[in-house]
């Protein structure tokens, strides 16, 4: 039996040691994790309960983050980590947090969404290469591998007006944004 469910406090310790084995003690090295400030967004983290134990064997979160557009900063969401149980993987987990929380995000109005992983995992989620529309991370990263996901709108308007987009840590500020009782929310 599998239960798809919000992250809660109580599985912080049981998530950490996913991320540890799935990808490392020095995970927290990379660059991604330079735009994971604070807390992932509780109503887009997820997780995947397995057995009658209720144990935590997948985990997906996301954290809000700025992207610089000359003089105006955009919110924007940054996928994962996403991660499997080894034992568990290939059972479609993994797909089911993905496809469940970017539904979540959309009907949140979050409307742009990065993510650094494998393009043929996040192909099928209309994720594609971020390096046309000029997003640069704050550190190095193998840019097949930098995607981004958006409406066709926003990506079209992106696309029409060539510039450096820097991708940063959340500052609170961007436009179209609200902060409803302590929660991010796309406005």
């Amino acid at each position: 039996m599998i239960v798809i469910e919000k992250e809660t406090a109580a599985d912080a310790a049981a998530i950490e040691s996913l991320l540890d084995i799935g990808f490392g003690p020095d995970r927290t090295g990379k660059t991604v994790y330079q735009l994971r400030v604070g807390q992932p967004l509780p109503e887009l983290s997820l997780v995947a309960r397995t057995g009658f134990d209720a144990r935590v064997g997948a985990s997906i979160r996301y954290w809000p983050i700025d992207v610089k557009d000359g003089r105006k900063t955009l919110p924007a969401l940054v996928l994962g980590p996403l991660v499997v149980d080894p034992e568990l993987q290939g059972k479609g987990l993994g797909r089911t947090l993905v496809a469940r929380s970017l539904e979540e995000a959309d009907q949140d109005g979050w409307n742009l969404c990065l993510v650094v992983g494998e393009p043929s995992y996040y192909e099928p989620y209309g994720f594609i290469p971020a390096e046309p529309y000029g997003f640069e991370l704050p550190g190095p990263v193998e840019q097949r591998r930098f995607q981004v996901r958006g409406t066709p709108e926003i990506l079209e308007a992106l696309l029409a007006t060539k510039r450096k987009r820097p991708v940063r840590p959340w500052s609170g500020k961007a436009s179209g944004v609200e902060n409803i009782g302590g929660t991010i929310h796309a406005a």
